[in-house]
């Protein structure tokens, strides 16, 4: 006999998704406006360029290795009880980094700030679960929250611009404080008491294991994307390799593991976790390609790159929270494998207009969002996919692997785009070399664009437009390159999404799943 539908959501719960939805948005304009403020940062800290380097990622790194046990923590001891936590620490972490005297100081920060934001996707879905129990509202919620990441991202420079413009560089970590005080208020007023499981024990050496295998695999390929091959990032990713298979033994044999493996029993919930893992390994170098590609090549500015960007950005934005609308008329696979077609479309299309003679500046930015309006679906419909197909009490634990694959995509789709265009424009650049330069100035000019632009500063002016346009051509045709690998994961992935997940449903209705391991069911109070 069929249960009783669960009761839709009341008012209280969408005012909660959108307090849940500040700190997401926050954390994504924190990614974006750093990379605004590092030349300012420079000029006052004078950090050195390791020291560049990790200010920017430390944040990435802290928070891929504390996620599994961000996850956990949160099944475990409740979201809200987490997410107040994470969100105070936020706080904490966002003052200091805007007062910091040195750059040691701020890249300590830097690494609490990453570790305390890993708290709020696995405690903001684990909360959305009990909000909204019917699947269509569930789904709405899904969008909306990812939406707010989105966006985040889109609106990041425009709005560190602004700050940066009218006040110093720590101001775009002060305006954190007050706000995440007022999550950390408005979140015992607005969302529900979820009690976590309560039982088992964490074990520490899984914990130390997860940690330092993720954080050595991210940084390690990250690097190697970064500043090319190097033995001693290699070996960090390979170590870190070890690590996780480590790991992943460790929790076989545990009564009571940190991560449980039977969630991947379920073909759905692994489906859709290596959908959101290939869709950001197949784009990522080309999006990184296409940014540079409209400066060097389609001479636009900084600043004119910025403003072009948010388009593709807010396009996301809009497809992203519009995505459960495809789920009125077709299964979760299918309307995936739709979204995947319509970004292979936009990738072809960049094959065409990504040129050594730039098209119209609105070919090219109609190519990008085509392929941003295809992607949002997989990561909103693949999301929910993965978080039905678990049960409700490891929602934190599953939404914590999408969380680490989402971190090993973008690195592994850095390293392997990334590759293909070094090879690509270094390739073509050396064919291309115009006579009259020395050896080092070839030497130079090859290994990348910014090398090429700064050997011809000291050229005679002839040989300077001609290195100059060669080094161009050659970006063009690594920025096809790029392109070509999302080509190819995306057809890949269009395969996956239409056969492995056409039998795929979301219809389950995800509330009051008991805790097989204690026998309670878990609620949330309304009080």
């Amino acid at each position: 006999m069929r249960d009783r539908p669960a009761a839709g959501a009341d008012a209280r719960a969408w005012w909660g998704l959108g307090l849940l939805m500040v700190p997401v948005f926050m954390a994504a304009l924190d990614m974006t406006v750093l990379f605004l403020a590092m030349p300012t940062i420079a000029a006052d800290l004078l950090p050195s360029g390791t020291q560049q380097l990790w200010v920017l990622h430390i944040g990435d790194i802290a928070g891929a290795a504390l996620v599994l046990t961000a996850g956990r923590l949160v099944d475990r001891f409740g979201p809200r009880r987490l997410l107040v936590l994470g969100m105070l620490a936020y706080g904490l972490a966002s003052g200091l980094a805007a007062f910091a005297p040195t750059v040691e100081l701020l890249i300590a920060a830097r690494m609490l700030l990453g570790a305390s934001a890993v708290t709020m996707a696995p405690a903001g879905m684990a909360l959305l679960r009990r909000m909204f129990p019917v699947s269509r509202q569930f789904s709405t919620a899904v969008a909306l929250f990812m939406a707010a990441f989105s966006g985040g991202m889109a609106l990041g420079p425009p709005l560190g611009g602004v700050m940066l413009q009218h006040f110093w560089w720590g101001s775009i970590f002060l305006v954190n404080v007050p706000i995440a005080l007022a999550v950390a208020l408005l979140a015992r007023r607005l969302l529900p008491s979820v009690r976590g499981t309560g039982t088992g024990r964490i074990d520490v050496v899984s914990v130390v294991l997860s940690m330092a295998g993720i954080a050595g695999v991210v940084y390690g390929v990250q690097e190697v994307a970064a500043s090319g091959w190097s033995v001693l990032h290699a070996l960090a990713a390979a170590t870190g390799a070890l690590l996780i298979a480590a790991f992943v033994r460790r929790q076989r044999g545990l009564a009571d593991p940190l991560l449980r493996l039977a969630l991947f029993r379920s073909a759905p919930f692994t489906l859709g976790l290596v959908a959101i893992w290939l869709v950001i390994t197949a784009t990522a170098g080309a999006e990184l390609q296409f940014a540079q590609y409209l400066q060097v090549v389609a001479g636009h500015s900084t600043l004119a790159t910025g403003a072009l960007l948010v388009i593709p950005a807010l396009v996301s934005v809009a497809a992203t929270a519009a995505s459960p609308v495809l789920l009125r008329r077709l299964r979760p696979g299918y309307a995936m494998g739709l979204g995947v077609l319509v970004a292979l479309a936009g990738a072809v299309g960049m094959l065409v207009v990504v040129t050594t003679e730039p098209r119209e500046t609105v070919l090219l930015v109609s190519g990008a969002a085509l392929m941003a309006a295809g992607i949002a679906p997989v990561f909103a419909l693949g999301t929910n996919v993965v978080l039905t197909h678990a049960p409700v009490h490891q929602t934190g634990s599953a939404q914590s692997l999408l969380e680490v694959g989402g971190s090993l995509g973008n690195t592994a789709g850095l390293a392997l785009g990334g590759t293909v265009a070094y090879l690509g424009y270094s390739r073509s650049l050396q064919d291309a070399l115009p006579s009259g330069l020395s050896d080092e100035a070839s030497e130079q000019s090859v290994q990348s664009i910014g090398g090429a632009i700064t050997a011809s500063q000291g050229l005679p002016a002839e040989l300077a437009v001609r290195l100059t346009t060669a080094a161009q051509d050659a970006f063009a045709v690594a920025t096809r390159d790029a392109y070509l690998v999302a080509v190819t994961g995306l057809a890949t992935l269009a395969v996956l999404v239409f056969r492995g997940l056409r039998t795929a449903r979301i219809e389950e209705e995800p509330d009051g799943d008991a805790d097989p391991t204690t026998g309670r069911e878990e609620h949330a109070d309304r009080r």
